[in-house]
């Protein structure tokens, strides 16, 4: 089953995969928040938050970005401004009320690591394994959990938009593991590997990095037998 899979990816080039990208109702929401000062630290302190949703990932992304382009911001960057608005939006958020307290609790966290990254913006984008490396000491968790490696997808989108340039996301990030993902796993997993050592060797074979591929396999997911 595992060469199947790579058949079929191997339909797909990189080139390929940034158009779906770029129509992903997730990246079409960042795209249209625009707020120069807090854009990319809004983004990863929400991916950072973004779990036990009552929504699809696209109508939250949806959600948040809209409530983030409507608020008043100061003209200069403060993290207090940060913590503030996080606090307000998810009392109001629809679609994130799960574990409400918890997440609080975690922004804190979050926030110093936002702290060494505001001013290193341009540095991480172009050393993601150096941003998921920090990101994972600050917070505590292995660089392979899934909000962490969420993370990087979804600050690689930001800075895809915020500096007008592509880079690549490195094969080292691991693929998001999701219930979606770990259903086509098991499909296609006939060697017994662990589920994070079966796709990092599915994209060496392919020649697409984690990361990229989890945006093929959830926008086609009917080619990849996910139900």
């Amino acid at each position: 089953m595992k060469n199947k899979l790579i058949e079929i990816l191997g339909k797909y080039t990189l080139e390929d995969i940034i158009e779906l990208e770029q129509n992903d109702r997730q990246f079409i929401a960042i795209k249209n928040l625009w707020n120069k000062k807090y854009f990319l630290s809004l983004i990863i302190t929400n991916a950072l938050l973004s779990y036990q949703l009552s929504s699809s990932g696209e109508e939250y992304w949806e959600e948040f970005c809209q409530f983030a382009s409507e608020y008043n911001f100061w003209i200069w960057f403060k993290l207090e401004v940060l913590k503030e608005f996080f606090e307000v939006f998810l009392m109001q958020s629809k679609w994130n009320k799960r574990l409400a307290n918890m997440k609080k609790i975690r922004i804190n966290k979050i926030l110093k690591f936002i702290d060494k990254f505001q001013d290193n913006e341009a540095f991480y984008y172009e050393n993601m394994t150096v941003f998921l490396e920090d990101l994972s000491i600050t917070m505590s968790q292995k660089k392979t959990a899934k909000t962490l490696v969420f993370a990087v997808k979804m600050f690689s989108y930001g800075a895809r938009v915020y500096f007008d340039k592509f880079i690549q996301v490195p094969y080292e990030v691991a693929m998001p593991l999701d219930s979606r993902i770990l259903k086509i796993t098991k499909i296609y997993n006939n060697f017994n590997l662990t589920p994070l050592d079966f796709w990092y060797q599915i994209s060496q074979e392919v020649n697409i990095p984690c990361i990229h591929l989890d945006a093929l396999l959830w926008t086609k997911c009917d080619d990849f037998i996910c139900f």
